[in-house]
């Protein structure tokens, strides 16, 4: 379903006109014995000589194609011209992505939960106090209509005519070379060339029921407010050995 969403939106968006661009300005590269830091340096600029709007969340970037409805930057990595599963080989922390040590051995029910939230943080950039506090007040659908709007409203980037704005994200890569997702097998070669593509997805009235009628309202009377499919340039990556 997801690859089909992607081709529906970039049917139907790439015909818009080209007001934003989306651009891998540089990939820093510092090594070490265990893993290899990336530092992604990237720009976002309005092409237009008209201040516009869009969803985004433009300092967040996401390993893998993200959700259909998400307002982060995408970031896809390929090893010639065949896609790498990116979620998987790149991350947020140099620290290891394994549950630590010793792990299932704890008895302790209350120490265990505190690794496991620890790890949550650290590894997948996840809070499950957090997420645990939504999921109880998510049965109120009056309470999560008014979140799902405010994370919305406060995520509506805006650029002035001709403007740039300028981002770094840091990943790390743990130099494993072998992964397997389901059942799909990818090997990293240690001489071959790999890119790095960054894209995002500007959606519209696609949020209609995820905004309150106010903010939906609002938001249809904002001039030069876009959507549409944006790709960046291929940069490459080093994961040579």
């Amino acid at each position: 379903m997801k690859y089909l969403f992607l081709l529906f939106i970039s049917t139907t968006l790439f015909a818009q006109s080209p007001n934003v661009k989306i651009e891998i300005d540089s990939i820093k590269t510092i090594d070490s014995t265990t893993f290899r830091k990336f530092t992604i340096q990237y720009s976002i600029r309005n092409l237009s000589n008209n201040t516009i709007s869009f969803f985004l969340n433009p300092e967040r970037v996401q390993p893998g194609s993200g959700g259909s409805m998400d307002t982060s930057v995408s970031m896809s990595l390929f090893q010639e011209k065949e896609e790498l599963p990116a979620h998987r080989i790149l991350s947020y922390t140099w620290k290891s992505r394994e549950l630590p040590a010793g792990f299932e051995s704890i008895k302790d029910e209350k120490v265990k939960n505190e690794v496991l939230k620890k790890y949550l943080k650290e590894v997948l950039d996840f809070d499950i106090d957090n997420e645990s506090e939504e999921i109880k007040k998510s049965s109120d659908s009056t309470y999560r209509l008014t979140k799902s709007s405010e994370r919305l409203m406060k995520s509506i980037m805006k650029l002035n005519p001709f403007e740039a704005k300028h981002y770094s994200r840091t990943f790390y890569w743990d130099k494993k070379r072998y992964h397997k997702v389901d059942e799909i097998e990818y090997y990293i070669d240690e001489k071959s060339n790999c890119f790095l593509q960054l894209f995002i997805v500007l959606l519209k009235e696609e949020y209609k029921e995820r905004l309150l009628e106010s903010d939906y309202i609002n938001l249809m009377k904002t001039p030069n407010f876009i959507k549409g499919w944006y790709v960046s340039n291929k940069k490459e990556i080093n994961l040579k050995e």
